[in-house]
């Protein structure tokens, strides 16, 4: 079977909707969206929030930040070792994002700034929700934004193919993309087109790529929030195939977390708190415990987390620290969300059956029986002594106890000479009996593989543009390195670069 037509989409996921939508709306007759799964949507259904930078929503509270502030910043923080071309691009067009999205029904309710305290630090995540007199509740935006395109996709006439998957890419004697392979209900699939664009998604629940690179064998006990079945790198192997660069890979560290199938999301508050020590197997601090509250870019510690030996970390509280968060005698930031779960347990949902049907404002009168619900999982030990907790660990006595007494002994000081951490969250251990819960490393999703110009188009190795080929979404390299920017920028750069490559695509086709 053959079928001819003048963009040919691969993946209907959110990059891949918003390219479809684009390409439509500059006048393309015949735009193919191919879709392996029953139906689009992919991760961007999963998907809670959204980047933006001189946004209507940030106009709206009054919020200003601007484009040129953020850019310096976050190029900082790559040490301009990204496409600072292309970087410079998707933070312009960020606020764009929403005022597209809002033409197509899609509206966001307030933002924030997702880990830090919102008084110092700029509100760039985009969520939606509702205000329940003292605080936003949010709610996820991935089916509203899913619903949205699709919607879109069938105004503006995109065809849709579903249970359709790719399976290669056409190239004429010049190298040109003419086209690709594909499979679907009724077999082989010959599409002709004038130009591609994968949106495929990212290689997460494919073990080779995960190995190749992230270069380690331990990832295979990894948690990967986003890794659904159908993430397994196609968009790579195809653009590999037809002589692209691959280049820098990377992710949004999400540890130490307890997502993990019947977990206790309280338990997980205790862990990402910033007031509590955490220590590495060798019983040794590793990370200013208080990033998540006082850096815009607090997902720094999960990153040091993956660092470790064994990708794994060690929480250690006090009874007298659960007895001080029981009575609420911690600090807290004053915050418009939950996001951190200072305040109430995750979205998640508590899995334990003693949670149903409970206030999660109440959840602090039920840390006893979540620690206790760990502790018989594995995740939990309750220690009398530092040197029952150093065994749990597995790492020298003496190690651990000297770590605390001089985490106590800067808690008394109010100066952490060790590691600068914020004195509003120094918290001392103190004496026992303590509680030492075990923290893993995980993975929103794996982002990157191909490289691209800032103009979506897929390059080789030597730098030139393979015509007629683009991407767009998390498949892209060059926008990152290595690990992230600000929360929410996975669907920010998702929606621009879907938008360009649309564009791109459009003006390629009509030239």
């Amino acid at each position: 079977m053959e079928k001819t037509v003048d963009i040919c989409v691969v993946g209907a996921a959110g990059s891949g909707m918003a390219a479809a939508i684009v390409a439509k709306q500059n006048g393309v007759k015949d735009v193919l969206l191919l879709e392996k799964q029953n139906a689009p949507g992919g991760c961007t259904v999963m998907s809670a929030g959204m980047m933006g930078i001189d946004t209507p929503v940030q106009r709206r509270f009054g919020f200003h930040y601007s484009k040129d502030d953020a850019f310096r910043e976050v190029m900082n923080l790559f040490n301009w070792g990204v496409d600072a071309k292309l970087v410079r691009k998707w933070i312009n067009g960020s606020g764009e994002n929403f005022e597209w999205l809002e033409d197509l029904g899609v509206t966001y309710d307030f933002c924030c700034t997702e880990t830090a305290d919102e008084r110092e630090f700029a509100n760039t995540h985009h969520r939606m929700g509702t205000w329940d007199g003292e605080k936003w509740v949010m709610k996820m935006q991935g089916p509203v934004l899913v619903k949205a395109l699709r919607e879109s996709c069938e105004k503006y006439g995109v065809e849709l193919m579903t249970k359709t998957r790719a399976l290669g890419l056409v190239q004429n004697e010049t190298g040109a993309v003419t086209g690709l392979e594909a499979e679907g209900p009724e077999g082989p699939l010959t599409i002709h087109a004038k130009a591609v664009i994968l949106a495929t998604g990212s290689f997460s629940s494919n073990p080779e790529l995960v190995k190749r690179f992230f270069g380690s064998d331990e990832y295979g006990d990894v948690r990967i929030m986003g890794g659904l079945p159908h993430s397994t790198g196609d968009g790579i192997r195809m653009a590999e195939g037809a002589g692209a660069l691959i280049g820098r890979t990377g992710a949004l560290y999400i540890g130490p977390h307890n997502h993990y199938p019947m977990a206790s999301e309280v338990v997980s508050v205790l862990m990402r708190r910033p007031h509590y020590m955490k220590v590495n197997i060798h019983g040794e601090r590793f990370v200013d415990e208080s990033l998540p509250m006082t850096n815009t870019f607090g997902w720094m510690q999960c990153v040091s987390v993956d660092r470790q030996p064994g990708k794994r970390c060690y929480i250690l509280l006090s009874q007298k620290n659960i007895d001080d968060l029981m009575a609420d005698k911690v600090h807290n930031p004053s915050r418009w969300d939950t996001g951190c779960q200072l305040d109430a347990p995750a979205s998640f949902g508590p899995a334990p059956d003693f949670e149903k049907g409970q206030d999660p404002l109440t959840w602090r009168e039920r840390i006893p029986q979540h620690l206790a619900y760990e502790e018989e999982r594995g995740i939990v030990k309750k220690c009398t002594t530092l040197d029952e907790a150093a065994a749990w660990i597995g790492c020298p006595a003496e190690t651990l106890k000297e770590t605390v007494a001089h985490y106590d002994l800067c808690c008394a000081r109010g100066y952490d000479d060790e590691l600068l951490k914020d004195p509003r969250y120094l918290e001392p251990c103190g004496e026992g009996p303590y509680y030492v819960i075990l923290g893993r490393t995980g993975i929103d999703n794996p982002l990157g593989g191909i490289v691209i110009d800032n103009r979506q188009r897929v390059t080789r190795p030597d730098g030139s543009i393979i015509p007629g080929l683009y991407a767009a979404g998390i498949v892209c390299s060059g926008w990152f390195n290595g690990t992230y920017a600000y929360f929410g920028s996975e669907m920010s750069f998702t929606i621009y670069s879907g938008r360009a490559a649309g564009q791109e695509a459009s003006d390629y086709v009509v030239a």
